[in-house]
């Protein structure tokens, strides 16, 4: 089952930026997160073969939302896993776990733009906006 998913993409010079959006910050994260891999494919056209989790620890909602998009691209670049979908079954106390869908990255995958090389800590966000969680960030592409 997919999870839905609110994000929308923003100009920033030589770069790509997303906020995820959501009713909870776990759910802006994963948004985040689906935002990110979406600059590189349509992840709706594909299925999962295979989940992986990630866990993350930082000092405060920035520095877990940077390590946890950061995380997933490595599994991304050192695994060969395309991400599609995102569930975080914790985020509290500084730890964030969350389950990743994927599949292997294969010659057909249909890639829509640029590779995100890095997450970087530029106008990076966590914060509730009338009534809504965002997470912003921008990628180095």
């Amino acid at each position: 089952m997919k999870r839905e998913h609110k994000f929308e993409m923003t100009e920033h010079t030589a770069d790509v930026g997303v906020i995820g959006k959501g009713r909870d910050m776990a759910e802006s994260f994963e948004s985040a997160a689906y935002g990110m891999f979406s600059i590189m494919a349509d992840l709706g056209k594909y299925e999962p073969t295979e989940q992986r989790s990630v866990v993350v620890t930082g000092t405060d909602d920035v520095v877990m939302l940077e390590r946890f998009l950061s995380s997933l691209l490595v599994v991304f670049d050192a695994d060969r896993l395309l991400p599609l979908d995102f569930e975080i079954t914790e985020i509290s106390f500084g730890r964030l776990t969350c389950w990743i869908s994927a599949r292997k990255i294969a010659d057909d995958i249909e890639w829509l733009g640029p590779q995100v090389k890095a997450v970087t800590y530029h106008q990076m966000a966590v914060e509730k906006v009338e009534g809504e969680w965002q997470a912003r960030a921008i990628f180095d592409v």
